[in-house]
């Protein structure tokens, strides 16, 4: 077979999405050695609580580079391991990927899950508002990666996993000259799958409620991790519940949350007024909803998928506190032919009349799958691949 193991890089704890969106278990069943290594502590001096499940793969954790380096090169046959990055492109990994390319690793990365993003502000008080000390640096360190890797100091990817015909934008700050060269296998998004897997077994639709899908906006761990600005946690509830509260009253059905799944203080914690809270299980939901209420979630990939209409909202607070969701709840709005609403403002959801199918179709196929994956399951191209 090509491979005869798998190694994941990752600069956080292994959670079992992960597991799961990347087929750690099909790889493992298929008899290919599986490992996960977990980078957190050379990257992040805390993880900040984040979900470690560890148990479920063989997980090595290393605290420095010297460390990472003493393990590729006891790496038996370097030429039959897949190294596999699940993480973003951008300046942070220039030590790390040089480590890589020192040892000629053969390294690939899932491009998907990608959206379509908006054009960022073009003003000058636009663009000083995004601008932080974090950011300044890690542009500078970003310059340098693109030095090193013109000057091959840092190899490019080897092969490219890609769901849809944009997905490759989802690797990073990339663009496509740099993965031109790469084997590209085409797959699909990690929502696509999960609805293609449920999809039978969704029985008949049912429109008993309507559908939140939740993005843990106040307390992401990842706005923590990478310095992101947010919005606080007693604004946005307040605001998110009085909103939901009128869309109840105007359609006469429950809203229900389908949780984020680091959501973790949902299950201990009532933010949402006593409306039913459920984890993992997106997909099901979407299936007899109404309609799905989103800010800029990648859950929006359920919706489309089943044919359901979307209906985006924002606040003065998202616009104030977090541009880039307000931008993206315009842009997604806008590119989907669907509404959207400030939830601050008290008026009638402006929900659309009319699927707008033309352009469900054109964001299929742009970021969910392709032509030639449609139907097929990304574990089995996956594995398939790994064995020829």
């Amino acid at each position: 077979m090509r491979f005869d193991k798998v190694v994941y890089l990752r600069y956080m704890p292994l959670t079992a999405k992960v597991y799961s969106d990347f087929y750690m278990g099909e790889a493992d069943l298929a008899g290919l050695k599986v490992e996960y290594w977990d980078l957190t502590s050379i990257f992040f001096e805390d993880n900040h609580g984040m979900e470690d499940s560890s148990y479920l793969a063989k997980v090595r954790k290393f605290t420095n580079y010297t460390e990472l380096e003493f393990a590729l090169k006891n790496e038996e046959l370097l030429s039959k391991t897949l190294f596999i990055s699940i993480m973003t492109f951008e300046g942070r990994i220039s030590k790390l990927y040089q480590l890589l390319t020192k040892y000629n690793c053969i390294l690939s990365v899932f491009g998907r899950n990608m959206f379509p993003l908006p054009s960022p502000p073009k003003s000058l008080l636009g663009t000083l508002g995004r601008i932080k000390i974090a950011t300044v640096l890690n542009y500078f360190r970003f310059k340098r990666v693109l030095k090193l890797m013109k000057n091959g100091k840092i190899k490019k990817y080897d092969i490219v996993f890609q769901g849809g015909e944009q997905g490759w934008k989802g690797i990073g700050r990339v663009d496509f000259e740099s993965i031109k060269d790469a084997e590209i296998v085409k797959v699909n998004s990690d929502d696509y799958d999960t609805y293609l897997m449920l999809k039978n077994e969704m029985g008949e639709k049912t429109d008993q409620y309507i559908l939140f899908l939740d993005e843990y906006l106040p307390l992401h761990p990842d706005t923590v991790l990478f310095n992101i600005k947010n919005v606080k946690v007693e604004d946005y509830y307040p605001e998110l519940n009085s909103y939901f509260d009128r869309v109840e009253k105007q359609y006469g059905l429950p809203v229900v949350i389908a949780a984020h799944p680091k959501a973790i203080r949902y299950k201990t914690e009532d933010f949402f007024n006593g409306r039913k809270v459920v984890f993992n299980e997106t997909a099901q939901l979407t299936n007899n909803a109404f309609f799905v209420l989103a800010h800029d979630s990648t859950s929006i990939n359920y919706p489309i998928a089943s044919g359901k209409k979307l209906h985006f909202i924002t606040s003065k607070n998202i616009l104030n506190g977090i541009g880039q969701v307000h931008r993206n709840v315009v842009h997604f709005s806008d590119y989907l032919g669907c509404n959207y609403q400030f939830m601050n403002i008290d008026e009638k959801v402006n929900l659309v009349d009319e699927l707008p199918i033309k352009n469900y179709e054109k964001y299929k196929y742009s970021f969910q799958t392709s032509p030639e994956t449609e139907d097929k399951l990304s574990s089995k191209i996956f594995i398939d691949f790994l064995l020829k």
